[in-house]
Formats: structure tokens, sequence, C-alpha cells
């Protein structure tokens, strides 16, 4: 096994200085003098003049090019529709998708200003061949003392369970109650965009892409900024640099402000204070084996001049490229406004020929003979109706001047001809070709000749949707996951949702989606319209094209027409409440209800009579069976009766019998019952 040989920080700290060493000087020499001279043509100081006197007329061919694409792309990305969404990862991933492409915007468009970010890389893109934004987590703790007194015991223990204060100082008086300073801290960090100045950029000039080899954010900082980010106070006193902080690409950064020159600015740091003064700092990713394990890995390195001020291991480079024109296999592509130089020089000669012609032919040089004239101050002072005195009528006459090229005209109308086959903005697609756009052309006609003279536009669109705006929204959103700490509220299509990003996953899928030029935004609308009245208008498709699927057209025709807030006109099915009766409807349930109730009160009354019936019939049964019980006791009690009167009457008979025997014993007289 072979053996690998770590590096030391001192090794990092010269590597990272020979890598610059390696790629400034493409970055700082020719790409600098470029941009430079390409800034002055925007700004039209060039061509320069060749003699004073003449016409100082710049044709703006360079400025119109970049404006105008510039003003097409911005229209296309910053009109309020969601060019970039999330792609749904199942059925079940819909809502969350569009939740997540929310706030994806919501950083992008209102944390950050996505507006002025988008103007500056595409400006920076077509004047200085690759606009670049640095894309990277923010901390920003924001500390503010809040004063309280008055306050017990219990109430301080209450203020204090809120997790953002602290106590600063506090003192107790006589009675018990505190006095003193809270500290508030407030968590404002988030994801933040920054354009990078293109000579602030530094990478290999062999690198085919940003992932290839080694980049740098080269910036200007004081030594009170470092001291600000935490770095120790000796450490900074002591850095020594020989490196110009205005350093070669001074011009540039000067010229870009309009009339300003860098002749016109002074740098002069000695009545600056110390920590006041500018250091250059290099931000750098390099790919190093630090451990010696035979495999390299990205490492950010701050260093100011020898001194290294931070080093950490990175999984990828914060830097994202638009390159309106690229070519393969190199990272610089060609430079949009560049390709303009020779057409702005041509017409510029052409105009100002034309406009010394005319100056000259308005104004022209005079032949005098000699002692012709009484006074020579006379014709140099050339007022209107002014006179000249002569002493002879041949005396003065105008120098003869070649006649204008007829050609000329032709000769400048061809090369706005060839200026806009360069940049492809035509005036046909800036709605400036009065010829297309007629009576006699048609709507349609109109717009197919717009959108075949944006071809070339629409690459470039494409290449700053797909090569720019998707990496861009998915390190936002990968970034949100990795650090947002805390829920937010965010609208979302006309509805405030809650959202907490450390609950999402991760996405790579992206879909890009704009509608550029003349009228594709209407006909996008218009073809979802057209769809949904013909599947409405359909007999045999009504079963299929239910409820919700109208709701879903209507809604895509809505969005595609630029309307985001679309539950704000239009009430999803499942939240719509069932439909209201009319008045006749309602009358006729009321009388429906009326004669239910009558007939459930019948039905009761004779629920009623038929239960009082069989009470009754009950009732009667059992009097009908305690009479025939009292009936049977009574018989019963006669029969009792009966028998117990005769034997009663037995029984007397007995004894009157027994007694009469007894009498005529004794021949005694008696009486007997004639019932015995």
């Amino acid at each position: 096994m072979a053996d690998f040989e770590a590096l030391t920080e001192d090794e990092l700290v010269a590597l990272v200085k020979d890598e610059i060493k390696g790629s400034i000087g493409f970055s700082d020499s020719d790409l600098s003098q470029e941009r430079e001279k390409i800034t002055r043509y925007y700004h039209g100081e060039l061509p320069e003049r060749q003699t004073n006197g003449n016409s100082s007329y710049v044709s703006q061919d360079v400025y119109d090019g970049v404006e105008g694409l510039k003003a097409l792309l911005l229209e296309t990305f910053s009109a309020g529709t969601d060019v970039i969404e999330f792609a749904p990862q199942g059925p079940e991933d819909v809502e969350v998708a569009r939740v997540c492409t929310s706030y994806t915007n919501y950083v992008l468009h209102r944390q950050n200003d996505g507006f002025s970010i988008f103007r500056d890389i595409i400006h920076d893109g077509l004047t200085a061949r690759v606009g670049i934004a640095k894309i990277y987590w923010e901390e920003d703790l924001v500390q503010t003392e809040e004063a309280f007194e008055g306050l017990s015991e219990d109430e301080l223990d209450m203020a204090l369970s809120d997790n953002a204060l602290e106590i600063k100082k506090f003192d107790a008086d006589e009675t018990g109650l505190f006095s003193g300073v809270f500290l508030r801290s407030t968590d404002n960090s988030k994801v933040a965009i920054d354009v990078i100045p293109p000579e602030e950029f530094v990478i290999n000039p062999m690198s085919k892409s940003i992932e290839d080899g080694f980049v740098a954010h080269r910036r200007r900082m004081k030594k009170a900024d470092l001291i600000k980010m935490g770095f120790d106070v000796d450490l900074i006193e002591g850095i020594g640099s020989d490196e110009d902080p205005a350093g070669s690409t001074f011009n540039e950064m000067y010229y870009r402000h309009e009339q300003v020159g860098p002749t016109s600015v002074g740098q002069d740091d000695f009545h600056r204070q110390e920590q006041m003064k500018e250091l250059v700092v290099y931000e750098a990713y390099v790919e190093a084996d630090m451990e010696g394990e035979g495999s390299s890995k990205i490492h950010k390195v701050l260093i100011a001049g020898d001194t290294l001020l931070e080093h950490e291991e990175v999984d990828r480079r914060p830097f994202i490229v638009f390159t309106p024109i690229p070519v393969s296999h190199r990272f610089h592509g060609e430079n949009f406004a560049y390709k303009l130089l020779p057409v702005q020089n041509a017409r510029t000669v052409l105009m100002r020929s034309i406009l010394d012609h005319s100056s000259v032919t308005t104004n022209p040089r005079y032949l005098v003979t000699k002692g012709a004239l009484l006074n020579p101050r006379e014709l140099l002072d050339n007022r209107l109706g002014g006179i000249v005195n002569v002493t002879r009528p041949d005396g003065v006459s105008p120098l003869p001047q070649n006649p204008l090229n007829p050609f000329i005209f032709q000769t400048a109308q061809k090369l706005e001809e060839d200026g806009e086959n360069t940049s492809g903005v035509s005036k046909l697609s800036q709605g400036l070709n009065k010829d297309a756009i007629s009576n006699q052309n048609s709507q349609g006609m109109v717009e197919q000749l717009v959108s075949l003279s944006q071809q070339r536009s629409k690459i470039i669109a494409r290449n700053f949707a797909n090569n720019f705006l998707k990496p861009m929204f998915l390190e936002v959103y990968r970034l949100c996951i990795e650090n947002e700490q805390q829920q937010n509220i965010v609208d979302v299509a006309g509805a405030y949702v809650e959202i907490n990003p450390t609950m999402w996953k991760q996405r790579k899928d992206v879909e890009v989606s704009f509608k550029l030029g003349y009228g594709e935004t209407e006909r996008e609308a218009t073809k979802f319209a057209t769809i949904h009245q013909q599947l409405s208008s359909d007999p045999a498709l009504a079963p299929m094209y239910s409820t919700e699927n109208r709701y879903a057209m209507v809604r895509q025709a809505l969005l595609a027409s630029g309307i985001k807030d679309v539950d704000t006109y239009l009430t999803p099915p499942d939240q719509v409440p069932p439909p209201q009766p009319s008045p006749e409807e309602q009358m006729q349930m009321q009388m429906a209800m009326k004669n239910m109730e009558l007939e459930e009160r019948k039905v009761a009354l004779q629920e009623q009579r038929l239960q009082l019936d069989a009470e009754q019939a009950k009732f009667k049964m059992e009097i009908d069976k305690d009479k025939a019980r009292l009936e049977a006791l009574l018989k019963t009690s006669q029969e009792e009766r009966q028998d117990f009167d005769s034997e009663t009457r037995a029984d007397v008979a007995y004894e009157e019998l027994a007694l009469l025997k007894k009498q005529t014993d004794e021949n005694t007289t008696a009486i007997i019952s004639p019932n015995s």
C-alpha cells in the first residue's frame, strides 16, 4: 500500500497561494481589460472621436443589445409566476411540494431581493461572460437591551421562561422587588444570496466548471471587519501583505460608475486609522488530502497575506454561475456584449461622417480672393442676417464639398441588421418594427414573427433557468433544511401556512416552466380555458369530468394567467357548502314538513287510540274475571250456607228427638218442632 503524506496548515496556505498566483493572471489581465472596455462601450464613452471639432456621436448598440435582452429575461423570470417548481414524488406529495416551492420562493424574493439578484446576474453574464452568485447560511443573532423595574421574584421567573431573554444586570430593593436590564436575543439568520463582482471571483483558467478545481472569492476588507467576525486582534494586527487592495482591477471597478475614472479617485491610506485600513482576503476552495488517506476533499481556506484565518472541510462550493453563451469544455463562455463592439464602432463612424458632412454643408469653409473683403471679421462672425462687405461679387465663394456617399444609409441599415443578428434582440421582438406590426398582418402572424425572432433569446433564457435558477433553488432549499431551527408562517397561495423546514425531506427533482415572448402567457391560459370548455360541452365526457377535475383545470388556467392567489377567487370543492334551495323549494319543503308532522300526529293519535282500546279491553277483561270470581264465591257461599242450615236443622231435630224420648220416659208432654 502506498504511503501518502499529509498536509500541514503552512503547506495548505502555500498550496492556496500557488493556486491564486496561477489563476489571477488571466482574470486580472485579459478578462479585466475586456470588462473595462465593454463597460466604457456600454456607457457610451467609446469609441472616442478622432479630432476636436468633429461629431462626438456614439452609437448605443452595446447598451441596446444588453438592456434589450436583460429586459426580456427579467420580464420572464420576475413577472410573478412560478418558473421553478418542485416536482411531487407521489400523489401524497403534491401539497407538500407546493408548500416547499412557495417557501423557497419566499426565501428568494422576500428574505432576499430576488429581482435585484436576477438583474445583476444577467447584467454580469451579458457583459462579463459569467454572472456569479454566492449562496450561504448567514448567522445573524441580534441582541437588544430591555429595562425592567418593580418585578417580584415570581414575575421575574415568568419573564425568564422566555428562552430569548436573559438577565444582563439586576438589583433588588428593600421591598424585595427587582430592577435591571434584560438581554433579548433575536435570531435573524437566513439564506443569503450575494452577487459577486466579476473581478472578485478567481478560478483556474483551465477549469471546465465551478466544480472543477480551484475557486476563490477575493475581497477587500477592513481590519475592523475581520475583528468583528471574531478573529483575534493580535492576529489581525500582525497580518502583512504586499498585495495592493485596489490591485490591477482598479480601473475596471471605477469605470462602472459613469463619468468616474480611476484618476478621479485617490487611494491614500496614510491618514486612515490602522483598524480601518484594507486587506485583500481570499476565501478559497481547494481540493487537498490533509490526512494523507489518498482521497482529496474540498477545504475552505480563509487567508489574508500569508496568515491563515480559518480552515474547515466542506462538501461543496457555494457559487452558482450563469453563462449566457457557454462554450463546450470551458468555464468562461463567449462575451455577449463584446460581439457588438464592431457594430457600435462601424455605426458610430458612419453616423459621425453623416453629421460632420451635414455640419460642413451647413457651415462651409470659404474661398476668399485677396483684397475682396473690406472687413474679414464680418465673414468670421457668422451671424444670421449679417452683412459682408466685398469689393467684387466673385471675391467670396464656398469651398466645393464632395457629395455624401449614396450607399451610406444602406450600409447603416445593414449594420443595424447585423447587430440584431448578433444579439438576437430585434426590433420585431421589442415591438418596434412598424412594417411587421401593422393592420395588414393578423395578430397570429405577428405573434409567430415575434416568436421566431426570439429563438436565440429563448436559448439564453433556458441557460439561465436550467444552469442557474435550478441549482440555486435546490441550494436554497437544502440550506433551509440544514439550518432552519424555527417554524415560520408564510403566505402560500393566499393561505397562511405554518412551515417547519426541518421536517422536510431532500429533493432533487425540479421542474422548469417559463413563457418567453409576445402573448405566450395569454396563450397558455387560453389553452386551459379552451380545454375546459370542450370537456364541459361534451355529454359523453361528463361522467369523467367531475367537479374536482373542473376545479383543477380552471385553477391551472388562473395560474397560467399569473394569478397565484387562486383560492381567493375559486373555492376548492371540498370547502364548498351544500347548495341552498330556492324560495319555492323552501316553501315546498316547509309544506312537506308540515304534512309529515300532521301524518306523524295522526299516526300518534291512532297509536294512542289503539293503546287506549287495548287498555280498555284489558280492563274489561279483568272486570269480567273479577265478576266471575265474585259470582263463584257467592254461589259457593250460598251452598255452604244451605249445607250449614241443613246441618243445623238436623242437629236441632236430633236434639229435640232426644229430649222427646227423655220426656216420654218421664211421661212428660212435649212439643215437637215441625221442622224436625
